[in-house]
């Protein structure tokens, strides 16, 4: 009995021994777990502090946003011990579409089809990702992968890995932070160099103002000098017509001359309010169907004076009868009769200036003032167009003026949707080209 109270004794003492020691196992597990999982997330809080510090010190670098991009992605790799790093944008038009902005590691192709994008997915040998996986798993070409995607932004970032390992550990929930710090550190730094660009260019934008209104300054008051100092100058001598005479054709050619000022100040204080006008907004325009052949008349009459005086034939080259464009009369009168100044201006007497009219096959119209001048130099034809921008080379005297001529032409066809551009051959003649888009043109009888 002794032996069998004994040997029950033992039994009881064994098991009890056996639960301790099970439970003591359940603890050392758990708390190796515990270890692990403070391991794993001192390990991330270290991979993202590096991160975020070797990001922004890409974002006080030079590089362009391709260079900013690919650093970045470099840098999320070798954090992140991973084969590929993709940054992606969703497509504004089609809201499934993510393509490639910048990728490190290769890939499976230049856009990922997503119809339903998740805001966070990872994948690893127990963790499938769910539908929304397939076709990214597809894409790049790898099983494991770490996903985050942006919605306000439509950017994402795709993490892949092509095995698990003691040093490519598998992916986990914990590794959103990464992700999303990741995507949200390079959009930072992204949308921080686009803002330091744009300072840059409203300072270069600044700058040239102040830089054109100092030339426009500059160059008013030297058009205004001299027509006032001829109307005040020949006023005087009028003035003094009492103290001694004088042939009535010396006052008569004095009232000329003032005249010639007084128009010349005219001329400037109009180019000048045009060109402000059309600055600040586009102008109204009046469109009706105008007969080519009238408005080529009309606008060589404007001139008529100067070509006269100048010894330069205008001539109609090509206008077909019944051609006409849908304009605004005024103002192509204006854009002609600026053109047809200019070429007065560089073309010596005997030459000849041609007004040319071409219908296009879909119902566009060209127009073209061509001279046989004196030609623009090939280095001044990207600042011929540049508000008060005047180029030596009037051939017959004539006042170039305040330089808006052809600036006001330009923005005036454009307000019409056409284009408007020089060619010229130094020597040889300019021709200034018009061309007003598909049905503006039609002929008529």
């Amino acid at each position: 009995m002794n032996d069998v109270q004994s040997r029950d004794q033992l039994e009881r003492e064994l098991q009890y021994y056996r639960t301790e020691y099970n439970a003591l196992g359940a603890r050392m597990v758990r708390m190796q777990e515990q270890h692990s999982q403070v391991t794993r997330e001192a390990r991330r809080s270290k991979i993202v502090a590096r991160l975020v510090r070797d990001a922004y010190a890409i974002g006080s670098s030079d590089l362009s946003e391709t260079g900013i991009g690919e650093a970045i992605l470099a840098i999320v790799a070798d954090t992140s011990i991973c084969d590929q790093a993709v940054l992606l944008l969703q497509d504004r038009d089609a809201p499934g579409i993510f393509r490639v902005e910048h990728s490190l590691g290769g890939g499976g192709g230049i856009h990922a089809a997503l119809i339903d994008a998740p805001d966070f997915l990872f994948t690893s040998s127990t963790e499938t990702g769910g539908p929304a996986a397939r076709p990214l798993i597809e894409f790049s070409g790898v099983p494991f992968l770490l996903w985050s995607f942006n919605r306000s932004s439509g950017r994402a970032l795709l993490l892949g890995k092509r095995t698990e390992s003691n040093i490519h550990r598998p992916f986990e929930t914990g590794d959103r932070e990464i992700a999303e710090v990741a995507l949200a550190v390079y959009e930072d730094v992204l949308l921080r160099k686009r803002a330091e660009a744009a300072l840059r260019q409203a300072k270069l934008v600044a700058e040239e103002t102040n830089n054109a209104r100092a030339r426009f300054l500059a160059h008013f008051s030297h058009e205004l000098k001299t027509p006032l100092n001829a109307i005040m100058g020949f006023a005087q001598l009028l003035m003094q017509q009492g103290k001694q005479t004088r042939p009535p054709e010396e006052s008569e050619e004095y009232a000329r001359l003032i005249l010639d000022a007084g128009e010349s100040l005219s001329t400037l204080a109009k180019d000048i309010l045009d060109f402000s006008y059309l600055s600040h907004g586009k102008p109204q325009l009046r469109i009706d169907w105008v007969p080519i052949g009238y408005l080529f008349r009309t606008s060589e009459r404007s001139v008529s004076a100067q070509s006269a005086q100048f010894g330069v034939e205008i001539k109609t080259l090509s206008a077909t009868e019944g051609l006409q464009a849908a304009i605004d009369y005024d103002r192509f009168r204006q854009i002609l009769s600026n053109l047809l100044a200019n070429a007065l201006k560089c073309t010596p007497a005997g030459g000849r200036i041609d007004l040319i009219a071409e219908r296009t096959a879909q119902d566009g119209i060209v127009l073209t003032v061509r001279d046989n001048g004196i030609g623009i130099p090939e280095a001044d034809l990207p600042r011929i167009l540049e508000p008060f921008v005047q180029l030596e080379g009037s051939v017959n005297g004539a006042v170039h003026g305040a330089g808006l001529g052809l600036p006001i032409a330009l923005q005036l066809v454009e307000a019409h949707g056409g284009t408007l551009h020089i060619e010229s051959v130094l020597g040889e003649g300019t021709a200034v080209i018009i061309t007003l888009p598909p049905g503006s043109a039609r002929l008529v009888g």
